[in-house]
């Protein structure tokens, strides 16, 4: 029933409230909040907390001066308001919240409804102000939204730090004991059960060390206290009491020998509490167990024989739903029970804070896959770069730290085609997410870009992991996705490509030739057309303003973040160096200590550098009969090169990125 998702959250707009002075951000059913510490990742769900979560009090939504926007002088004594808003799609198959909530609505296409949380100033007769709060349905503060429709959306939140064992032997708040209450237990078995176990259990109270210590304890106690009527203490075993015998359940872990939850690990028992919330929280229109009078009764309705295809008999005239159903059959299924046996239940948004403590990252890998084959709505916040790996494109709330304030940026209405996609996400796989945790991106197109680029950085003073820069090498020259993708998180970003510069002879490109002085011959520059095209597509500029002379194009690219070489990264390197001895020593040493050729190929290496022959040079690096190769040329180039070794266009890449994070 993949259609069938319960409600999430598609908007949440607030204004003044803690770090967040003004956002209005678009959310999906599924999202992973990002950012660094103190940014406001608690906060943001804090906002939608005052709005939906019922274990909070009238007292704990009344605000406080400290939980208005710093940027506010004396906002209570100004009069300034505090506003959340949420909006809520998703809803529309289920009747209850359609009619729970009609008032909310604000939209038929698609079905939305909002909830509003204001904060705000009425004045005394002396002119100044005492606060209060209301929380609102759609756009009439007559409407309150109050604990009663409260049961029927809501949200839960799994906060960071968490005592697991506690939750789980708390018969309240266990999530097993919550599931429990999910059935219709038949009293009588209940009282049949206890009336068994009572007969057998108190064989154990007629052992004679159990007798002493009864009446040691009745003894000292008595002691204490006196000769009372409640100083006789008794042992018993168990609860036999049928009401509560469901309670004495507990949950056991492990294949042969069985452990309870208190002595397995706190990773493991984090996961089994997290897949407990889940299932708990899971829309129970479809049950997945009925009773046989529920069967029987549901027959009479099912003119198209959906029950006997979904579900299949224990034996003892039970029904089970099958593990394996066609999706079709499910989703009819589905609108049969929704007609014929209708739950009250509401629906539970949940929110979980960093699942990853204590989690190996294979873990916590496992756990986000598990989380997004729910049907629940899920914002989770993490700094698991192991999460953001497999966290779909359209999920990310991304929040960063501005003057003004916290500023977020989603990826909920992200536009890419599908080669787009599956190039980014397989990137962002393979690199663990660090697209996500940088404070600035450079973008590169290859190995020996991601090797010699943070070096350069430490040889002009401005380390990258200083700023918190990281060097994204997307093994191609097809930047438009990660730019779009950059753009919509707000990350700042340059882009470092080649110019690959080129004749045209006889109607054909011929590249890997140096630029001469002859008019005669047609040349052009691949990058230069390929950002052209780039930056057209991602609307930075337009057609017409594109300059015709290419140091002009250089000089409007690079005004965008866009920096463009002449050759490849490695000509324009040896060209740059050839005028110094020394530079070029450092050049043949590095070839000399990879290369598998003889000290011939090592002499032709050094006379071609210095006679300007930069193509045969780097044909002899990237020459599988050599060993050698660009990626591992550049690392070792990365220990050894000068700042002389440093393109003007990468120096000036570098330089523009550090000013756009120092700016932000």
């Amino acid at each position: 029933m993949n259609d069938i998702r319960g409600p999430y959250i598609s908007r949440v707009k607030i204004s003044n409230y803690r770090n967040f002075k003004a956002v209005d951000v678009q959310l999906s059913h599924k999202q992973i909040i990002i950012g660094e510490n103190n940014v406001g990742k608690t906060n943001f769900l804090k906002a939608i907390q005052l709005i939906l979560d019922p274990k909070l009090s009238d007292s704990d939504r009344e605000l406080e001066e400290a939980d208005f926007h710093d940027d506010l002088d004396s906002p209570m004594e100004s009069g300034e308001e505090i506003e959340i808003s949420i909006e809520i799609k998703g809803f529309e198959h289920n009747q209850i919240l359609l009619s729970i909530l009609a008032d909310a609505s604000v939209s038929d296409q698609p079905p939305t409804i909002r909830l509003t949380y204001k904060y705000y100033p009425v004045q005394r007769e002396d002119g100044t102000y005492t606060y209060q709060y209301t929380i609102f349905q759609g756009t009439n503060p007559d409407f309150e939204f109050t604990h009663v429709q409260r049961k029927y959306l809501n949200i839960k939140v799994i906060n960071a730090i968490r005592d697991v064992e506690s939750e789980m032997k708390n018969s309240r708040r266990s999530p097993l004991t919550n599931l429990l209450k999910q059935y219709q237990f038949d009293k009588k078995e209940l009282e049949d059960i206890a009336k068994k176990m009572k007969e057998h259990s108190g064989e154990v109270l007629t052992i004679g060390e159990i007798m002493d210590l009864q009446r040691n304890i009745t003894s000292r106690f008595s002691k204490i206290l006196g000769e009372q009527p409640y100083t006789n203490i008794s042992l018993e075993t168990v609860d036999i009491d049928p009401n509560r015998i469901l309670n004495t359940l507990k949950l056991m872990i492990g294949d042969g020998k069985q452990r309870p939850t208190s002595e397995t690990s706190l990773g493991i028992n984090n996961i089994l509490y997290i897949a407990l919330i889940l299932l708990s929280l899971e829309d129970k229109t479809v049950p997945t167990f009925l009773k046989r009078e529920m069967y029987s009764k549901l027959l009479e309705h099912d003119v198209n024989h959906i029950l006997s295809c979904c579900y299949e008999t224990d034996g003892q005239g039970n029904y089970f739903l099958k593990k394996e159903n066609q999706e079709e059959k499910l989703v009819e299924l589905y609108e049969f029970m929704g007609r014929y046996n209708p739950v009250s239940e509401g629906f539970t948004i949940l929110a979980i804070e960093e699942p990853e403590a204590h989690l190996h990252p294979t873990l916590q890998r496992i756990i986000y896959k598990d989380v997004m084959k729910s049907k629940t709505s899920v914002l989770m916040t993490t700094h698991s770069p192991y999460i953001t790996s497999v966290a779909p494109l359209q999920s990310i709330v991304h929040l960063r730290d501005y003057a003004e304030g916290t500023v977020i940026n989603t990826t909920a209405n992200l536009e890419l085609t599908p080669g787009e996609k599956k190039d980014l996400e397989r990137f962002i796989d393979v690199k663990r997410g660090e697209l996500y945790f940088g404070k600035g991106v450079i973008l590169v197109e290859g190995i020996a870009e991601e090797y010699l680029i943070p070096a350069f950085a430490d040889l002009l003073g401005r380390p990258l992991d200083l700023k918190g820069i990281i060097t994204c090498n997307v093994n191609s020259t097809n930047f438009t996705p990660y730019v779009k993708f950059l753009e919509y998180l707000g990350i700042p970003y340059v882009v470092i490509t080649d110019g690959d510069f080129y004749k045209v002879v006889n109607g054909e490109k011929k590249y890997h030739v140096l630029y001469g002085e002859s008019t005669d011959d047609e040349i052009g520059y691949l990058g230069n057309e390929l950002m052209t095209k780039l930056l057209i597509e991602v609307e930075k500029i337009s057609e017409k303003t594109i300059p015709a002379d290419h140091n002009d194009q250089v000089e409007l690219f690079a005004s965008h973040g866009f920096h463009l070489g002449y050759y490849t990264m490695e000509v324009d390197i040896m060209k740059k160096v050839n005028p110094s001895v020394e530079a070029r020593s450092i050049l043949s040493n590095v070839f000399n200590e990879l290369t598998t050729g003889g000290d011939r190929q090592k002499q032709n290496f050094q006379n071609e550098l210095k006679a300007g022959d930069y193509w045969a040079c780097l044909r002899k690096i990237e020459s599988s009969q050599n060993g050698i190769g660009k990626g591992r040329f550049a690392q070792r180039l990365s220990t050894a090169c000068t700042k002389l070794f440093i393109p003007d266009y990468i120096e000036t890449a570098i330089t523009s990125i550090y000013q756009r994070v120092d700016k932000e």
